[in-house]
C-alpha cells in the first residue's frame, strides 16, 4: 500500500497534509483521537496539520506556540510557551497528555530534532516532522541545539534537520518513513508495529524544499 500525491488534500494545512493524515488513519485506525502539534500558525486563519482533526473530526488537540492563538477551537488545549529540552516533559505531564496518542506534529523551524528526541518516552502512532529540504536525501544534518535560535526568513538555511537525519532518528525509535509532501516540507512516519504502508527510503520520497 502506497501514499501518493493523489492523497494530498488541503483544508487547513500548508499544503496537502490534511489528506495524507486522513488517508493514514483511514487505514490504521485511531485509538484515543488525541493530536499534539508543536508550532501552529497564530491568528484567525489556521495553517497547521491538526485543525481539520480538531474542528471537523472532533479530535482532542493540544497546541503549543510562542504566539497566542486568537480563535481556539473548543476541543483544543492551547499553551503559549516556548518548549525546550528541559520543560517539555513536565508540560506534557501537567496537561496529562497520554503516553500513547494518535498524532504528533513538530514544526518550530529550529530545535525540532532535539524536541523529538526528548519525546522518545512518548509513543505517538504517527509523527509528522518538518524537515530541512535544503539538504538532499543522502545528507545528515542536525542543527546544534540553540534555545535562542529564531528563524527569520527564507535566507535562513541552517534550521532543523535533514530528512536523512530524521529518518535515522525515527528508525531508532521504531518508526517507518512513508511519505514526504510535494512541497518538500513535511515527512510522515508511522510506528512500525502498526504500519500498513510500504516503508520508503529517503531517496524514494525526498522532495527539495519548494523555496530552496
Amino acid at each position: 500500500m502506497h501514499i501518493t500525491t493523489e492523497n494530498e488534500k488541503k483544508y487547513f494545512s500548508q499544503s496537502g497534509e490534511d489528506g495524507i493524515i486522513e488517508y493514514i488513519f483511514d487505514n490504521i485506525g485511531t485509538t484515543n483521537k488525541v493530536a499534539v502539534e508543536i508550532g501552529v500558525t497564530a491568528g484567525d486563519d489556521f495553517e497547521d496539520n491538526t485543525s481539520n482533526l480538531c474542528i471537523n473530526k472532533k479530535w482532542k488537540c493540544y497546541w503549543f506556540d510562542m504566539i497566542k492563538i486568537q480563535n481556539k477551537p473548543k476541543n483544543c488545549t492551547f499553551a503559549k510557551i516556548k518548549l525546550n529540552k528541559d520543560n517539555i516533559i513536565d508540560v506534557f505531564k501537567k496537561l496529562k497528555i497520554p503516553k500513547e496518542f494518535d498524532l504528533l506534529s513538530i514544526d518550530i523551524d529550529s530545535n525540532d530534532y532535539h524536541i523529538r528526541e526528548k519525546l522518545s518516552v512518548y509513543n505517538p502512532r504517527v509523527v509528522i516532522m518538518e524537515y530541512n529540504g535544503c539538504f538532499d536525501h543522502k545528507t545528515e544534518y542536525v542543527m546544534p541545539y540553540n534555545e535562542n535560535y529564531i528563524w527569520k526568513g527564507y535566507e535562513m538555511r541552517d534550521f532543523g534537520a535533514s530528512l536523512l537525519s530524521y529518518t535515522l532518528q525515527a528508525e531508532r525509535m521504531g518508526y517507518d518513513l512513508v511519505y514526504c509532501t510535494e512541497n518538500g516540507v513535511n515527512a510522515f512516519f508511522i510506528r512500525k508495529d502498526l504500519n500498513v504502508f510500504e516503508k520508503k527510503t529517503t531517496k524514494e520520497v525526498y522532495k527539495k524544499l519548494i523555496w530552496a
